[in-house]
């Protein structure tokens, strides 16, 4: 073989083992609780009762209200909702809500909190 050849198969086998430990890597079940997570809700449900109860039913209280506020049973329920999902929406302005700067963390343990709602 060619040097060129042979970087090209090299890579080829390089990328054939790499794709399906991508893909095992997202099948995993993302409800394995490791002690980490169990801290990420705990303190996601602090931040929920502090910062969002205000507009928001953000325990395992009533699914829907009258209002058009979602509540975050709500959201956890939703068809497609994931940790991955919350932590965008999270992380984004949104008009009707008030300007609260969250840090990386507090996104993710909100996003734990929420993900810990579903049913």
């Amino acid at each position: 073989m060619t040097g060129k050849m042979f970087q090209t198969t090299r890579r080829g086998r390089i990328w054939s083992m790499v794709i399906p430990l991508v893909f095992l890597g997202a099948c995993l079940p993302a409800n394995a609780a490791t002690s980490q997570e169990i801290f990420d809700v705990t303190a996601g449900d602090r931040l929920a009762h502090t910062l969002c109860n205000n507009c928001h039913v953000v325990d395992a209280g009533p699914v829907n209200r009258d209002d058009p506020v979602p509540s975050f049973p709500w959201t956890a329920n939703k068809p497609g909702a994931s940790a991955t999902s919350i932590t965008v929406w999270l992380s984004i302005s949104h008009q009707r809500m008030p300007n609260v700067i969250l840090t990386d963390d507090e996104i993710r343990q909100l996003s734990a909190y929420i993900m810990s709602l579903r049913r």
